[in-house]
């Protein structure tokens, strides 16, 4: 009788070992990636917290679009990952984060009624550091004169709707019962993308400011599989899963950091190394964006004409966002971009059919870096941003352009009469 002697049984058992050598070294490693992924996201929400407390009182989280209305008369806080602040967001019985009612102008007071989105509005700001609260303050010491901010800005996406959008118009009747002295209208590049019907949802202009998704998420199939096998044959799986990386806080923590050290020069190259993302700093702007600007424009000189027919004197002025504000900083740029062209197409609209414009793009060649003032994934200015712009405003509204506000030197506020 033949017995199988040792040699046989090892040449068994040695297959065998291999194919749960096979198994269980890509699952040691699937592992080892997933405890490691799992991580780095508990440490990033440790280190850079995002909150968000009471969202449902004040905003319509269920909105597919993000555009519906404030609601009236709540509060509501959020701080993003970027910002070492948990900014209130205070909204008065017309939905807005004014800072009060709007009550009847006081006698003697000289009110501002500011319009504009999410830069305008503060953003991830507290309302006290952004330049809505802080300008009064400085237009008064400049002219001598009460001055009242009265602020109508709407938040973006999700927290109250761009500004503006094809009905703005049809609502400039809530701006001009606010009893305005002056319209200030605070633009930027994404308020041009954003007034355009077909939205650029993969342009960086708009994902800088406009990203923040819905709270909730629409219906979703129950099966994952069925999902997975859905997403792959209509080729979408890939942006979904790159979709899945961006809402991490990993992903934006790394970006942050990333961005954060780059260099002045460093970071304008690689910003402008997406041609779609700078489309609107070119010489020689795309069919897209021209499109864009094209309805924003009609909007632009709808609202305008309105403020006139009104007898209420409208003035814009165009803000940077943070690759603009590096290139203006840095006072040179590559051939084929211009970061004036945008101001100055504004500028030219909003004249020719009777508003005023300020110009503040050259004061921020004045100041070294002002890139490092802006939440950098984000986009939208910080606390100190939100200073500069203040001390920028003052300047230029105080200049002569508008001669209410014109300031005042010391003899000047001596010989105004007084007031009792």
């Amino acid at each position: 009788m033949m017995q199988s002697g040792p040699t046989e049984s090892g040449a068994v058992k040695e297959p065998r070992s291999r194919r749960v050598d096979w198994i269980l070294l890509p699952a040691i490693g699937l592992l080892t990636i997933c405890l490691l992924v799992f991580s780095a996201e508990l440490l990033s929400r440790w280190f850079y917290p995002e909150t968000q407390v009471g969202f449902k009182d004040c905003f319509a989280v269920n909105d597919p679009l993000g555009t519906a209305a404030v609601k009236p008369n709540s509060v509501c806080w959020e701080q993003s990952a970027e910002s070492p602040f948990k900014a209130e967001y205070r909204f008065n019985s017309r939905g807005h984060r004014a800072g009060s009612e709007l009550n009847p102008k006081p006698l003697g007071t000289y009110r501002i009624v500011l319009i504009g989105s999410s830069m305008t509005q503060g953003l991830f700001v507290p309302r006290e550091k952004t330049f809505a609260a802080l300008l009064p303050a400085e237009l008064s010491m400049e002219t001598g004169r009460k001055i009242e901010i009265y602020n109508e800005a709407t938040g973006g996406k999700f927290r109250g709707g761009p500004y503006p959008t094809s009905g703005s118009a049809r609502h400039f009747d809530q701006v001009l019962a606010a009893q305005p002295d002056l319209i200030l209208w605070v633009i930027t590049p994404t308020d041009i993308v954003n007034a355009s019907p077909k939205e650029a949802a993969g342009s960086h202009v708009t994902s800088s400011f406009e990203s923040t998704r819905s709270a909730t998420s629409p219906a979703k199939p129950r099966n994952l599989w069925n999902r997975i096998a859905a997403s792959i044959t209509k080729d979408t799986f890939g942006a979904r899963l790159k979709t899945r990386w961006e809402d991490t806080r990993t992903s934006i923590v790394l970006k942050h950091l990333l961005i954060e050290r780059e260099s002045q020069d460093e970071y304008i190259k690689s910003y402008l190394g997406d041609g779609d993302n700078a489309s609107f700093l070119k010489r020689q702007s795309d069919s897209e964006w021209q499109a864009q600007l094209q309805s924003f424009n009609a909007e632009l000189v709808a609202i305008t004409g309105l403020a006139k027919d009104a007898g209420v004197p409208l003035v814009a002025v165009f803000l940077p966002n943070r690759p603009l504000a590096a290139m203006l900083s840095k006072g040179d740029w590559p051939a084929g971009y211009d970061p004036f062209k945008l101001d100055h197409e504004v500028r030219d609209t909003i004249v020719s059919h009777g508003g005023r414009f300020i110009d503040i793009l050259g004061d921020y060649h004045r100041i070294p870096s002002p890139e490092r003032d802006y939440f950098p994934v984000d986009g939208h200015p910080d606390a100190d941003g939100h200073a500069i712009i203040t001390r920028f405003l003052a300047k230029e509204l105080t200049s002569g352009l508008v001669p209410e506000l014109k300031a005042s030197t010391p003899a000047d506020i001596a010989l105004e009469p007084r007031t009792h």
